[in-house]
C-alpha cells in the first residue's frame, strides 16, 4: 500500500483491497463487474481509499440487508444522490438566509 502524491490518498492493489476489507475475492470482483467499484486504469488495478470506503459500505449493506450485488449498486447510487440533494439543500438554505439578512439590513436603513 502506498500514498498518492496527487490526491493525498492511499493507493492499493486489488489483493491489498481484498485483504483490508476482509472480503472474498469473488465478491469484490462481482462489485467491479457491476461497476459498483470503478477505477481509472483497469490494467493496473489500483484502488484508492475512496474505493475502500465503498467496498466497506457495500459489505455492510450485504451483511445487514442480505442485499445482492446489483441491489448494493442501486442502494449506493441512491445514497449518493441523497447526499447531493442534502448538500444542495444546505447551500440553498445558506443563500436564502444571506438574502434575508441583506433584505433586513436594507429595510432597516
Amino acid at each position: 500500500m502506498k500514498h498518492s502524491n496527487e490526491f493525498n490518498d492511499i493507493i492499493m492493489t486489488l489483493d491489498e483491497l481484498i485483504t483490508v476489507c476482509g472480503a472474498e475475492r469473488n465478491w469484490v470482483m462481482a462489485l467491479i463487474e457491476e461497476n459498483v467499484i470503478e477505477y481509472d486504469v483497469p490494467e493496473t488495478q489500483q484502488f484508492t481509499g475512496y474505493q475502500l470506503a465503498i467496498v466497506r459500505r457495500a459489505s455492510r449493506l450485504s451483511r445487514d440487508f442480505d442485499a445482492s450485488i446489483p441491489a448494493i449498486g442501486l442502494i449506493l447510487e441512491l445514497l449518493e444522490e441523497l447526499e447531493q440533494l442534502r448538500q444542495f439543500k444546505r447551500q440553498h438554505q445558506s443563500q436564502t438566509q444571506l438574502v434575508q439578512t441583506i433584505e433586513v439590513e436594507i429595510q432597516s436603513k
